[in-house]
């Protein structure tokens, strides 16, 4: 699941690592998707150690009776120079690294793509190792779930700027485990029905 919204993302400004508290509308996302979950039986629910991922984790953790476990590789990209900075001030001053180019490029500064990825699915395989049955949520970041979710696919990072952004507050479903030692990723599926990729020609 991605975090509720927080004010600079309503504004528009790169947030990576920085740790910006939930908005009013990022609070409530969080009491509405704990309530959608709620029917389900969770068994664990982990985190980003960003406040807005571990407040949106919270209420979620609440309805089951569960702690939220944190684990910073769930972080979003560190965005480096691009920290703080309005959309179109990063377009202005990095116009090759905007547009598709941010899914693969690295911030200047900041991480690359791939060193993100290589993190996530880091913390996703002690998750499962944990935890090689039942449901998990894990709230992250639009960046971080993104190349997870291209991991699933077998997109590379250039590939994955194809994929459909996730809102905050909306959530994809996959399988995971573990199988001879190595993390085997299947069924990417988005909570709100929508496909995967941008350019379904049905869209």
């Amino acid at each position: 699941m991605r975090h509720g919204a927080t004010e600079w993302n309503h504004t528009k400004r790169a947030q990576g690592q920085a740790d910006i508290e939930l908005n009013t509308d990022g609070h409530k996302q969080a009491l509405q998707t704990a309530t959608q979950l709620a029917p389900l039986d969770v068994t664990a629910v982990y985190s980003s150690d960003l406040k807005r991922a571990t407040d949106t984790a919270t209420p979620i953790a609440e309805t089951h009776g569960l702690e939220v476990v944190t684990d910073p590789d769930f972080r979003e990209v560190d965005q480096g120079e691009w920290e703080g900075l309005h959309v179109d001030e990063i377009k202005k001053r990095w116009p090759e690294l905007w547009g598709p180019a941010r899914h693969y490029s690295a911030r200047p500064g900041g991480e690359s793509p791939g060193q993100v990825r290589k993190r996530a699915l880091e913390g996703l395989t002690r998750v499962v190792e944990r935890h090689p049955v039942g449901i998990v949520v894990i709230v992250s970041h639009g960046g971080t779930i993104r190349w997870l979710s291209a991991e699933v696919l077998g997109y590379d990072d250039r590939t994955s700027a194809r994929l459909r952004g996730l809102g905050n507050g909306a959530a994809v479903s996959l399988d995971a485990a573990i199988e001879n030692g190595a993390l085997k990723l299947s069924n990417l599926e988005r909570f709100d029905g929508s496909t995967t990729d941008l350019d379904d020609p049905n869209d």
